[in-house]
């Protein structure tokens, strides 16, 4: 899909931000998904996706005080559910609050509870849409993408309007690579609900698409029809950060990430954006201290990976070992509590794989990732990557045409497809990606910023000007 039929393809989109965010299901209130979900799957710094933003369907009401946190839910929910087992609806909030807390905590052991407090909902009554939207979400927490979308779809088959199975089917269809599919059901979404999922999503797609500035209008109206919630907004403050990040703004990503952290309520997405623009502003000892204190609380691989390529480029290789042996260490956690994981660590272990074992082991990791969602366009740059970095240059070459297929203005994707490029000895197409990667955003890794410099003075490409100050 290009650019301008996106832009076609969410008109509604535009139109409806006229009139303000519409509240369906005024009627019976519904045990509904969470307003936020806060997927951890983000957390290698790979643009899987904002699946992030489910609003309750539910009446207004006055102001009331300040709500529970996630555990007092928790442990309200437990006791519940022990006076009355067959206590159904504390069942689904129980499954749900519990995936909350595995987002909130980074703790992946709450989702295999989640999925326990699902079955034994299932056990009683088969097939309930409150269930069934709550185990979609889990499974994309998950990266069970596929089996995401077949539990959204059971729902859409009973209740084709129901937006929550829709923002579900989005994400899934977005992961699995299938974007044209993905913007059809975001059109109906938009349609049934046009609030902060839906503009969420509408942000996602552009961005993907290349269209920046259609990106950063969506996500300021999913902001101005935010939940309320004081995470939910900040979270939606860290996405904007993210998106002028990702253009080499750093001063404005700053600001974004510092008004997300302004409240009580920290992200710790906020955070490790925070750390990245001090690594770039050229306070690598600064950012080396926010992540440190982030990981000591969330162990989020991402904020770990971070931390120890920052540390490496401090000369402190020992401290950088046992950051990267942590990674390593929190995604078999992951993995033991049914998250799928192969695409993130087939990256990390392709940037830092030290021997051709290791090289063949990250390949391994991307061909399984790519056959899960072959249309995905970071799935097919992650195996690119990975092949060249075991010596197959002429086997990545191919991919990266897909993982271009969009026109995605990711810098780290073209800076891995001018080394594919280089590989393949097509050195004039290899200085178009690297000064491509270059001007979109010179903060695309702080890992690979040597090997772009040689890569740079090989292809007589100026290296950023933004460099010489850190």
């Amino acid at each position: 899909m290009t650019t301008t039929e996106l832009r076609a393809s969410t008109t509604a989109f535009d139109a409806s931000a006229t009139r303000g965010p519409r509240r369906l299901g005024r009627g019976r209130r519904r045990v509904g998904v969470p307003a936020l979900l806060l997927t951890v799957t983000t957390l290698f710094g790979v643009a899987v996706g904002r699946f992030v933003l489910y609003e309750p369907h539910h009446v207004a009401t006055p102001a009331a005080p300040a709500a529970p946190t996630t555990e007092q839910t928790v442990a309200r929910l437990e006791a519940a559910v022990r006076r009355d087992p067959g206590d159904t609806a504390s069942l689904v909030a129980l499954g749900r609050a519990y995936l909350r807390r595995a987002i909130e905590t980074a703790d992946p052991s709450y989702y295999s509870l989640s999925s326990r407090a699902l079955d034994r909902v299932d056990a009683i009554t088969p097939g309930s849409n409150d269930a069934l939207l709550t185990r979609g979400a889990l499974e994309l927490s998950l990266h069970q993408f596929a089996n995401a979308r077949a539990v959204a779809t059971q729902v859409n088959a009973r209740e084709p309007a129901q937006p929550d199975a829709l923002a579900i089917m989005v994400d899934a269809s977005v992961e699995l690579g299938d974007y044209d599919g993905a913007a059809t059901l975001l059109q109906e979404l938009l349609d049934h609900r046009p609030g902060l999922a839906a503009y969420s999503r509408a942000s996602y797609l552009r961005e993907l698409h290349g269209d920046y500035a259609g990106a950063e209008v969506a996500m300021r109206q999913a902001a101005v029809a935010g939940s309320g919630s004081g995470f939910d907004n900040a979270t939606i403050t860290t996405f904007l950060g993210d998106l002028e990040f990702a253009q080499g703004h750093v001063a404005a990503a700053a600001a974004e990430y510092d008004r997300a952290l302004k409240p009580r309520v920290h992200p710790p997405l906020a955070e490790l954006g925070r750390a990245k623009t001090l690594a770039a502003f050229g306070r690598t000892n600064d950012a080396i201290l926010v992540l440190q204190r982030l990981t000591n609380r969330y162990p989020l691989p991402a904020a770990v990976a971070l931390l120890g390529d920052l540390q490496a480029r401090a000369g402190r290789t020992a401290d950088a070992a046992r950051s990267y042996e942590l990674v390593r260490a929190i995604t078999k956690l992951q993995q033991a509590a049914g998250q799928v994981t192969d695409l993130e660590l087939a990256v990390f272990e392709a940037d830092h794989a030290a021997d051709p074992a290791a090289a063949a082991a990250a390949v391994d990791l991307a061909r399984r990732a790519y056959d899960a969602r072959p249309g995905n366009v970071f799935a097919a740059d992650a195996l690119a990557w990975a092949l060249v970095n075991s010596g197959d240059a002429a086997a990545a070459r191919p991919l990266i045409n897909q993982s271009r297929r969009l026109g995605t203005p990711d810098a780290l994707l073209h800076y891995h497809a001018a080394v594919v490029l280089d590989a393949t000895g097509e050195s004039g197409a290899a200085r178009d990606e690297l000064t491509r990667a270059f001007t979109t955003n010179p903060w695309f890794s702080f890992l690979h910023r040597d090997a772009a410099t040689a890569l740079a003075a090989k292809l007589g490409v100026a290296v950023p000007a933004a460099w010489s100050a850190s």
